[in-house]
């Protein structure tokens, strides 16, 4: 039992503090011992979760402060409140306020890890109820026993320890623990997998449990395998380095497996849970396969947008053109860059030698306005070529309609100046030859931003 949770702990560094989910059960009750012996004690928080689902909840949260006092260690406890809507998963919801309420007692310890008490018994059991719910290859894999998350490390130090082993240490050490009455409850899946179907599987095949997880394992290292090619595929469509964006054709171009754990990667990547087979196949209509020129589709809290062959995703509540700036006057004085945290930019005046460029005197004595690009605006973006409307020339740049009303547009002695992602207007009378003349150009801050991948183009030659 020490040799596995020191082997967990040596993802660690040596001041590092942990918690524990610490239910009291016999499993939680052998982890901790067997922390405490391992790890300085004043580094150890043992957490409880008060669900308020069985009359003995209170003693239970008695003992365990109890056996954490004994065994020296800190001890918090979180108490959750029971649903009270009809229909409910009660294992699924006492899951999930057990995370919730784990994971905030490792930001508020600041530590580093949390560790559970999962063993070989509950990682076949586990195994067995996914794979009677259908679940794919990720799931069949069982619970990993480390995992960096958000929050920090989840360790599962006893995932390969059967469980009378467990049992065996408890009584050697003459710990104390409970036993949940939900735990002899058949009409839970798993517990009936664990009192009536596992015991007469083993008896047909008493290697039950090993083969299963060996299986498990295999799983594992085959999934493994399978992110690491549908990361790839994410790559070569251009999702890398933080972006947020990847061109369609690189994804349509694959084969329906390929294709779809790739779009799988991509969700998992984002945080979001993965999207059943129906819905998944929605999402490859709206953003690969449909004719139209754009599409959006909402999965949880994240948006992707379609327009022609390039998809964004991004926050389903972050700011569109309606939340943005008012238009607003100014005069140019000269300066190099004006910040316009507003619009979430930097406008740049330099010096340029072009003819077709905007003479700095004549710039300097306009009243300037600084507006959302509209489509029907005109520009010419060639010295004697024809003046073309912003939204053909948005079209023609290939950027998505919903981003079009985001790209400011500098106005001045009455005609469009310049235009963020599409560039100056190159209509004005030539410099003089002794004058200084300016070009316009746009910085946006944030990486991130999607205006960032429509930079101005180069001037024409």
């Amino acid at each position: 039992m020490l040799g596995a949770v020191g082997a967990a702990l040596r993802r660690l560094d040596a001041d590092d503090r942990v918690v524990v989910a610490f239910s009291g059960g016999v499993d939680s009750a052998v982890l901790l011992d067997a922390l405490a012996r391992s790890w300085p004690r004043e580094r150890i928080h043992a957490w409880h979760v008060h669900h308020g689902l069985q009359p003995q909840a209170d003693e239970w949260l008695a003992h365990c402060a109890r056996e954490a006092g004994r065994l020296g260690v800190h001890f918090g406890a979180t108490r959750v409140d029971a649903p009270v809507a009809r229909g409910i998963n009660i294992e699924g919801w006492a899951r999930d306020a057990r995370y919730r309420a784990l994971w905030a007692a490792v930001a508020a310890s600041r530590a580093s890890a949390l560790l559970t008490a999962h063993q070989a018994d509950d990682q076949l059991e586990t195994v067995l109820m996914r794979l009677s719910r259908g679940s794919g290859v990720g799931a069949l894999a069982g619970m990993l026993p480390a995992q960096r998350r958000a929050g920090g490390w989840l360790l599962r130090p006893l995932l390969a320890v059967p469980r009378e082993r467990v049992v065996a240490y408890a009584r050697a050490r003459g710990l104390a623990w409970i036993d949940d009455p939900m735990n002899d409850d058949p009409g839970y899946l798993r517990v009936a997998l664990r009192t009536r179907v596992i015991p007469e599987w083993t008896k047909a095949v008493p290697a039950l449990r090993e083969n299963v997880l060996r299986s498990a394992q295999w799983l594992r290292e085959g999934g493994r395998a399978l992110r690491d090619l549908a990361e790839r595929d994410l790559r070569e469509a251009g999702l890398e380095d933080g972006a947020r964006a990847l061109d369609r054709r690189a994804l349509a171009a694959l084969s329906a497996v390929r294709r779809d754990q790739a779009v799988r990667a991509w969700f998992g990547a984002l945080g979001a849970t993965m999207p059943p087979r129906k819905r998944l196949a929605e999402w490859v209509e709206q953003m690969l396969v449909a004719d139209s020129a754009h599409a959006e589709f909402v999965h949880e809290r994240w948006r992707f947008r379609r327009y022609r062959d390039r998809i964004e995703v991004d926050a389903a509540a972050s700011r569109d053109a309606a939340a943005l700036p008012v238009p607003f006057t100014f005069r140019w004085h000269g300066e190099p860059e004006i910040a316009l945290p507003g619009w979430g930019g930097h406008l740049r005046f330099s010096p340029s030698a072009r003819a077709d460029s905007l003479d700095a005197e004549w710039l300097a004595a306009q009243p300037l306005a600084l507006r959302a690009a509209r489509g029907v605006d005109r520009l010419r973006p060639r010295a004697g070529g024809p003046s073309r409307t912003l939204k053909n020339l948005f079209q023609e740049r290939g950027i998505p309609p919903r981003l079009r009303a985001t790209m400011p547009a500098l106005q001045g002695g009455g005609r469009v100046l310049y235009v963020a992602g599409i560039g100056m207007d190159r209509s004005g009378a030539p410099v003089p030859p002794n004058g200084q003349g300016i070009d316009v150009s746009w910085r946006v801050d944030a990486a991130d931003d999607p205006r960032a991948a429509f930079p101005d183009p180069g001037p024409p030659v």
